[in-house]
């Protein structure tokens, strides 16, 4: 069988996932792979994994932005190893395509070949580099290690735009150990990297004593290439093309030093190597179990979570509970995995005293199909708003590689607003009083969008500008103000006039306890429906106070936003012109929306 380092990582996760995998990708020509004990069940789990009406893939959903994205994250390849080559002085040969780069692969003694490209390297007379470029920033690991005394103790240091692991002095180690274990847990947000390389290590080491005898007595380092975090683009180009700086400090791309970090993961690799090896020979679909292998409800979340736990996946699971890991009972903490694997599925499943205040008007608004709404904390919060109210949502383009001055890798370039103007209580109409903004291409408009801001947003004789979680806002203003400078009292009066509508909803502790409420009072939330299933995205919360459907618009989420405007880099004027009708009724809709709730929360308090 042929094992890929992607493959290799999955099946690390759980002896389930290959035999699931081949159930999937063969679907019922997979039964030769199974006894006769379990083909009733694979058939059984079939009918999750694909529609029995059409065959339709109901396991994997199509991600529109990282789609659109593709093309950055190639470039993002490119640019790191032309940064290597200035790095260390020495040729990388870089392949957009994955199958022309260096490979490396070997057979374990049951005859499986695993095998893994490189995107970077480079063999020299007594040493080889391998380098592998992932599209995330430098902050991770710049950031790794504790803060004592309100100052950060790095696990690694920066020197020559190398980040290495530095010597811990002996008072700090009790308190680095634990972002220390980090790097060696293969699902936290830094372990997942040192994880990735290790297994590409593990397989370039194994082929090498297997087919490169010539570089056995070679020395060979591994680098993590990552986007700089603290980069910024001062904008130079040679013609259309951006003019990265590409060494020393400064560079676009950091290089992270795991060379021994790696080393260390090697025997627990073997170990999973050979578990995939006896279970490609052995085959069998053992009891599900959820550990945080599993990354539940994450961006990285196994494919096959709703095949091993569908409960989790419908409306009452457990894991609608609002901080689900704080579950207590006798006061002690129940483990949520332990939870789950003990069959608790449902928020029923938990005894009521394990709950805490907000827990408890979850399960009662689910068993008992109520709503739970404090009119007397709402009608206070809505008490402070101040009219005019603009109703306020910005649209952005988070671009691996910075794109205009001042940008940053990833920065959330903005490109389009939309604001809805109520000047009293409840008198807004969706057209009239609508304004906005929307870039007619791909070039950069941010001072035009701030310009056509502050003529649309008026705070000379007050107001508020009312927003949906609004530390998204606050951060684009904070932006712009930095930007341009010359706008920067009037964005700074935008960003102190913010309102978080879902603060309304969730409540907030500070804003809460400002309005004379008690901490108890300001930790409950304000409003719950078992329709919102734990969350108060403002997708959940419309359907609840309006018919108004976002289904209804071609342009349905911010995914679809992003990956719309991506494609005006591309296309011709008049395609663009089709494209920017759909952008604008989409994000109208996002500002309505913010209307039609608070109109309909102050309709309930009257």
């Amino acid at each position: 069988m042929e094992i890929s380092k992607t493959a290799f990582k999955e099946y690390a996760r759980c002896l389930r996932v290959l035999p699931l995998e081949r159930l999937y990708l063969q679907r019922l020509g997979a039964e030769s792979f199974f006894n006769d004990e379990q083909k009733e069940k694979m058939r059984e789990l079939l009918t999750q994994m694909f529609s029995a009406e059409d065959g339709e893939d109901l396991l994997r959903e199509e991600n529109a932005e990282q789609e659109a994205m593709l093309d950055y994250y190639e470039e993002v390849e490119r640019w790191a190893l032309v940064c290597a080559e200035k790095q260390f002085g020495r040729a990388f040969a870089y392949h957009r395509e994955t199958k022309k780069q260096k490979c490396f692969r070997f057979t374990d003694p049951y005859g499986n070949a695993y095998y893994c490209h490189l995107d970077g390297y480079s063999e020299g007379k007594n040493e080889c580099i391998v380098i592998e470029v992932k599209a995330t920033t430098s902050r991770k690991f710049r950031d790794l290690g504790p803060k004592i005394s309100g100052k950060l103790v790095p696990l690694f240091r920066k020197e020559n735009n190398i980040y290495r692991l530095g010597a811990i002095e002996p008072q700090y180690i009790e308190k680095t150990d634990r972002h220390f274990r980090k790097l060696f847990d293969p699902y936290s947000d830094v372990g997942r990297y040192v994880f990735d390389l290790a297994v590409e290590r593990y397989i370039v080491e194994n082929s090498i004593l297997q087919n490169h005898p010539h570089l056995r007595g070679k020395k060979f380092q591994y680098y993590l290439a990552v986007l700089n975090s603290d980069y910024v683009f001062s904008e130079e180009y040679e013609g259309e093309i951006p003019k990265y700086i590409t060494s020393g400090d400064d560079s676009l791309v950091s290089f992270i030093d795991l060379t021994a970090v790696s080393k260390e993961f090697l025997p627990l690799i073997d170990k999973i190597r050979e578990n995939i090896s006896r279970s490609i020979q052995h085959p069998r679909l053992e009891t599900p179990k959820i550990g945080s292998y599993c990354e539940f409800g994450k961006r990285h979340s196994c494919l096959f979570t709703k095949i091993c736990f569908p409960e989790l996946h419908e409306e009452g699971a457990l894991t609608e509970y609002m901080n689900f890991r704080g579950l207590k009972s006798e006061g002690k903490n129940l483990s949520n995995f332990d939870l789950i694997n003990a069959f608790k599925r449902k928020m029923t499943d938990v005894p009521v005293s394990a709950l805490n205040a907000n827990q408890r008007i979850q399960r009662n608004c689910f068993e008992k199909k109520s709503e739970y709404f404090d009119a007397r904390k709402i009608d206070a919060g809505i008490k402070t708003l101040k009219y005019p109210v603009y109703h306020l949502d910005f649209e952005s383009f988070p671009c691996p590689l910075p794109r205009f001055r001042g940008e940053k890798p990833f920065s959330q370039s903005l490109f389009q607003y939309s604001v809805h103007v109520e000047r009293e209580p409840g008198i807004c109409d969706e057209i009239a009083d609508n304004y906005g903004f929307l870039a007619r291409d791909f070039s950069d408009c941010r001072e035009e969008l701030v310009r056509s801001l502050l003529e649309t947003i008026d705070l000379g004789a007050g107001g508020t500008v009312v927003v949906y979680n609004k530390t998204f806002e606050e951060n684009r203003l904070k932006e712009l103000a930095d930007l341009f400078p010359e706008h920067r009292p009037k964005l700074e009066r935008i960003q102190a006039s913010l309102f978080d509508l879902q603060h309304l909803l969730k409540s907030n502790k500070k804003f809460y306890q400002k309005l004379g409420f008690s901490e108890e009072e300001s930790g409950i939330i304000n409003y719950y429906h078992r329709g919102l299933r734990g969350l108060y995205s403002i997708k959940r919360v419309l359907p609840l106070f309006s018919d108004l459907k976002y289904e209804d618009l071609k342009v349905k989420n911010g995914t679809e936003a992003i990956a719309l405007y991506a494609g005006f880099k591309r296309l011709p004027p008049e395609d663009i012109e089709v494209l920017r009708e759909d952008l604008i009724k989409y994000c109208r809709q996002d500002t309505w929306s913010l209307f039609l709730i608070l109109d309909a929360l102050r309709k309930r308090i009257q």
